[in-house]
């Protein structure tokens, strides 16, 4: 079984399932590798993973805070995130292409792989861990990405995903097993292509944010009454959902 560190001194990965990292002081320039970020997700009828219908993938960790020059001996730069099929990551300066996340596969559905120290939890992932003090997370996303478990590599970044007329849609029960692998979750996707919630003209954008915050995202289901019909009825939904907003705030 392959052991972990001590979650309580590891540093969180983004809302949304980002992978946790591990942090080990050795030098100045040896410490401080990313954490993974989280996805941000769109969810119809329910709060849960297999209601999504909209996924932009977070991007993966990297090493320490000082990766080198790109493509040099200690570059351990992180995956980007999003893209049907996200980027992977580096190590030691080298692009490494295997198993990306995508629209089918990756660590776990909905969740960034977290830093391990002796080896992946995921019969897919990394059985070798290397170093022991700079470890980073991989990014969430509608699959999460694998971590490198070395001490100068950067972690994947999960995919992105939106369900459209060509969305690759899981058949069968899909784990979703947390950034620990821990987690006993397990459900068949609940939309298919025929529940009339279709997206066209999706296009994937690379973005930046800043900061660690979250949104949510509140759908009001609106009940017809005879007495509160009116021409005004759009304004007045619209200000039951504002009201609403406010009050989570």
């Amino acid at each position: 079984m392959a052991q972990t560190y001590d979650v309580d001194k590891m540093v969180k990965g983004g809302y949304g399932g980002g992978g946790y990292s591990v942090n080990y002081y050795a030098s100045s320039t040896q410490f401080g590798a990313g954490s993974g970020g989280g996805q941000t997700a769109v969810k119809f009828l329910q709060n849960d993973l297999w209601h999504r219908v909209i996924v932009s993938g977070g991007g993966g960790g990297s090493d320490n805070v000082d990766v080198g020059a790109f493509m040099s001996g200690d570059d351990g730069s992180g995956g980007a995130g999003g893209g049907l099929v996200a980027q992977i990551y580096w190590v030691d300066g080298q692009y490494i292409t295997t198993k990306p996340a995508n629209s089918t596969f990756g660590f776990t559905f909905g969740s960034g792989e977290s830093a391990q120290a002796t080896k992946s939890k995921n019969e897919n992932g990394v059985q070798t861990a290397l170093g022991g003090y700079d470890k980073s997370g991989a990014g969430s996303g509608w699959f999460g990405g694998f971590a490198s478990h070395h001490g100068n590599g950067g972690s994947g970044g999960g995919s992105s995903w939106a369900l459209s007329m060509d969305a690759e849609i899981p058949t069968d029960f899909i784990p979703a097993k947390g950034p620990f692998f821990d987690q006993p979750d397990s459900k068949k996707y609940f939309f298919s292509l025929n529940d009339g919630f279709i997206f066209t003209d999706v296009k994937s954008f690379p973005g930046i944010r800043e900061g660690n915050g979250r949104l949510v995202i509140t759908v009001l289901q609106f009940v017809e009454k005879p007495s509160l019909r009116s021409n005004c009825y759009w304004k007045f939904g619209y200000e039951i959902l504002f009201i609403q907003l406010i009050s989570q705030a």
